[in-house]
């Protein structure tokens, strides 16, 4: 994804974001806190305009945090909510390219972000990161789902189209439709601990963890 395709929406995305679905997004977002708190090496994919990463830093006094983006708008963003805050480092990338180590962080957050991608990238995408996670380390999955059938499907699947139809055509979004990460995250040996869902489960909130006993040790 271009950085600049999301620059334009940097100074708008909070309004939009409430007028489409008021505070769910953000309840959302930060409802893994909790299983979360002593987390001290973390990785923020796709931050946005840094209301989670506040909440976050809250949250968990002991963390230091790197936030990365694709968008320098949103960057800036971030930088203005959190200030200079000697926790955080920031970096402007494309995830798909980014250079990780292994076993480098015990939290991964993508909030509304694994929906960016289709298919095709996601999951070398997933895989690296999974990789970058140390054995017991835990992973926030905040994004939108298919609920399985009924009327939820049938409504979360005209927002949807619309959704993608706008941000494609806003910032040249690659993905086209919802991808489900959750068969990817499992194919990468992750368990899921918790999870909350709302509006009919059109909207989910998980936390993920990678097993204790996985190949990569901890550092």
């Amino acid at each position: 994804m271009s950085g600049r395709t999301f620059d334009s929406l940097a100074p708008v995305y909070r309004v939009v974001e409430y007028a489409a679905f008021g505070g769910n997004l953000q309840r959302c977002r930060v409802a893994m806190l909790p299983h979360v708190a002593d987390c001290r090496r973390v990785l923020v994919l796709g931050e946005g305009d840094g209301r989670f990463l506040a909440d976050f830093l809250t949250a968990c006094p002991g963390a230091t945090v790197e936030v990365c983006d694709s968008s320098p708008g949103m960057i800036a963003r971030c930088r203005l909510r959190v200030g200079d805050h000697p926790r955080v480092t920031f970096r402007t990338g494309d995830a798909r390219t980014l250079d990780v180590p292994p076993a480098a962080f015990d939290l991964i957050v993508t909030n509304f972000f694994l929906d960016c991608f289709p298919a095709g990238q996601l999951d070398p995408l997933v895989r690296k990161l999974s990789n970058a996670l140390e054995p017991g380390g835990r992973w926030i999955v905040g994004d939108f789902r298919l609920p399985e059938a009924g009327t939820p499907r049938v409504r979360a699947g005209g927002k949807l189209a619309v959704m993608y139809a706008f941000f494609r055509f806003a910032t040249r979004l690659p993905a086209g439709s919802l991808v489900d990460p959750n068969p990817m995250l499992q194919a990468n040996e992750l368990e899921r601990l918790a999870e909350h869902t709302w509006q009919g489960g059109f909207l989910s909130a998980a936390v993920w963890r990678k097993p204790v006993n996985s190949g990569v040790p901890a550092r």
